[in-house]
Formats: structure tokens, sequence, C-alpha cells
């Protein structure tokens, strides 16, 4: 059994015909408790914590089998709220959440502060698989827009990325790599797709948006289009496309 690592993703071969991938992502002083420094509702922290890894899951091409939350608040009733959120994000794909969705909460002590963490496992059929990649002479382009805390809640999904969008993006035979976008923001992203696919990149000479900036819970992605395709997916897809640069 082979264990690797593909940034943020852990890989393992399990078997001739499988590898198992899993992804993780936490969340810390946001929710509705009385010290929580960002004010939301259970139900947004629940949804976002658990995008965040289940769109690295999706992005690499698995099938997730397995979402554990191991929540730091009672069940009853933040722990609930937040599992209704998790249950949210995965409404775009065909399966029962009753059967993929697990975890603990903490039942000895009261709790002031919201925290908790999320895991997924997924799946590939190696014989049905190709690492996505990005290639030479495409353009770097960002779906959604950076955005953290109350932000996200004040977007109301006009800018920001979704599960839905990802799938649709899946399914663009002209996209040839799709990469979450998080904290450490758009630039820092960029590098990680170019190493990992031994390209170089050159930037655009003015960018409307914050390379530098945050992405909070995953609320944009980079992609690798062909360039005969930037302008259709610009002006058909439903939250922002901006090109950014060339892979090279």
């Amino acid at each position: 059994m082979k264990i690797s690592k593909f940034r943020d993703l852990t890989i393992i071969d399990i078997n001739d015909d499988q590898v198992m991938v899993i992804s993780c992502d936490s969340a810390g002083a946001i929710g509705n408790k009385e010290k929580d420094i960002v004010k939301v509702e259970p139900e947004i922290v629940g949804y976002f914590t658990a995008q965040v890894a289940l769109m690295e899951i999706l992005a690499i091409g698995a099938k997730p089998i397995t979402i554990v939350n191991t929540l730091s608040v009672e069940m009853d009733d933040t722990g609930k709220r937040i599992i209704e959120g998790i249950k949210r994000v995965v409404e775009p794909l065909d399966f029962s959440d009753v059967d993929i969705i697990t975890g603990s909460t903490e039942e000895n002590f009261p709790v002031c502060q919201t925290g908790m963490g999320i895991t997924i496992i997924g799946i590939i059929d190696k014989k049905n698989w190709g690492r996505p990649k990005a290639r030479a002479n495409t353009l770097v382009a960002v779906v959604g827009v950076p955005k953290i805390g109350n932000e996200i809640i004040e977007d109301k999904g006009r800018e920001i990325l979704s599960i839905s969008h990802l799938l649709e993006l899946k399914n663009n035979p002209s996209i040839h790599e799709i990469l979450p976008v998080g904290s450490k923001g758009i630039l820092y992203e960029l590098k990680e797709m170019a190493r990992t696919n031994n390209l170089s990149y050159c930037l655009e000479d003015e960018i409307a948006l914050d390379i530098e900036r945050s992405a909070g819970p995953a609320t944009c992605a980079i992609i690798s289009i062909d360039e005969g395709e930037y302008n259709s997916l610009k002006n058909s897809f439903p939250i922002p496309v901006e090109r950014i640069g060339r892979f090279i």
C-alpha cells in the first residue's frame, strides 16, 4: 500500500483497481455562540466547511464515500444544525446523505465557542481515471471571487463558487484542471498548479482580482482552459470568470 501527498490531499493506493483520496478542513470561532468572532448560523458553518473538502475531492475526480464531521459542540442543537448544513452541500450529488455522513460531538462539557473539523474520503477507479492536468498554452482563469467572513453571507451566491458550479466546470471538455482556492489565495494555488504540472506561467498586466487575498471556504477556483473557449465560458457562466494569465 503506497501513501503519498498531492497538494492538500492524501492519496492511498489501496489495491490494483482503486485509490483512496482523503481531504479535510476545519473552522473555529465562526457560529452563533457567545465567544464566536464571526456570527453566522450553524448551518452556514457546516455548509461551507464541508464544501471546501468536498470540492477538493471532486476536483481530482474522486467519488466521495464518507464524510466525517468532528464537532466541538453539543449535538442538540448546534451539532444538528451544522449537520443540516453538511447535508445541503451533498444535495447536488447522487447519493444518500444518511449513508455517507458520520461523526461525533462534544457532550461532556458546555461549549461557548463553535469549532468543527471535516474529513472526506473518496475513491478513484483507476481504469476510468486520469489525473486532471493543466496544459501548456492554455489560459489561467479564476471562477468566482475571493471572499471571507461576512462577505460570504452577504454575497447570497452571486459571485462565489458552489458544488453545482464545480460540477458544471468538470463537465466542460475545454477545462483541463480545476483547483479550488482557499485561505492561501489565488497566487499560491496558481503556483501549486504550475509546480505539480511542471509548467511555468505568466500573469496578465492588469488583473481585476486580488490574487493574494484569502478565498475563505473555497469561494473561487483556478482553471486551465483552452483559449478559444474562454469567452464562451465567461459570457455564459452564472458567476464571474476572470482571465489572470497563461500556462507556458
